[in-house]
């Protein structure tokens, strides 16, 4: 299992520059905010919380996110717990995603990033006994090569892995909507596999990324129908997505009382 592939590299962090206090977990809107850099323990107190049957369902719904990044091995459990839940992942105007922040926006069925927020990527950083690896190394090599599988796993396009390990780790390449919809991965990053095509299946054709995508500029009239058309799109997926959480109940319940979950 990928998950426990990670922890024979527990030391594996994927941290942003400034260090801030731990995860912290929250009711917000209809859904939950994550918040604060990802560490040791953290996975057992999203699943306290979760456990709790208002809010499994805040979190099955949508999943607000605002972290710098932080330990790895923690974030791919979250990011399990988020597949499997089939929920929507969020950053909000003034939030950041950064590093390992960044797997967990993609463990989302659908993701969305709102004007005035940020995603952020950059090289892994892997410390051993707090000293950083040579990154030359082909033990280094070979953990990166883990974290790549895992990543494109979720759907990550090959451009993201590979401006990620072209960015040092104590810089940040900043994901835009400018330069995703350059790349034309607009699609690509706002949908898990196979439910882009579920959805349009049921919903008719996703309407967002191609609009945006366009250099054409709309009149006032066009912007209204595509923005009405935008959110009656949205919700027919969010049904779609919904239905497929019933699927995953039980598999779901089964990770809350994962006797890993306290280690």
């Amino acid at each position: 299992m990928l998950r426990a592939a990670f922890v024979l590299f527990a030391s594996v962090l994927l941290n942003a520059v400034a260090p801030v206090l731990a995860a912290d977990i929250v009711a917000h809107r209809q859904g939950v905010l994550i918040q604060g850099n990802i560490q040791q323990g953290d996975y057992a107190k999203i699943a306290q919380f979760v456990r709790h049957p208002d809010n499994f369902g805040r979190f099955t719904r949508s999943v607000f996110l605002d972290s710098p990044g932080g330990d790895l091995v923690e974030t791919v459990r979250i990011a399990h717990l988020l597949e499997k839940s089939y929920a929507a992942t969020h950053v909000e105007p003034g939030a950041r995603c950064y590093s390992a922040c960044f797997i967990l926006w993609m463990s989302g069925v659908s993701r969305t990033v709102s004007q005035g927020a940020t995603l952020g990527v950059h090289r892994i950083n892997v410390k051993v006994d707090g000293k950083a690896m040579d990154p030359t190394s082909e033990r280094f090599a070979s953990i990166s090569r883990r974290v790549e599988y895992y990543m494109a796993s979720l759907g990550t396009p090959r451009a993201i892995l590979d401006k990620m390990n072209a960015t040092a780790s104590a810089s940040m390449f900043v994901i835009s909507q400018r330069w995703l919809a350059e790349q034309r991965l607009l699609a690509a990053v706002s949908y898990r596999r196979g439910f882009i095509d579920e959805a349009q299946a049921r919903c008719g054709p996703e309407p967002y990324a191609a609009a945006v995508s366009s250099v054409a500029p709309m009149s006032d009239d066009e912007t209204q129908r595509w923005t009405g058309s935008v959110s009656n799109w949205m919700r027919c997926a969010d049904t779609v997505r919904a239905s497929s959480q019933q699927l995953d109940g039980v598999r779901i319940a089964a990770l809350l009382d994962d006797p890993d979950a306290n280690h």
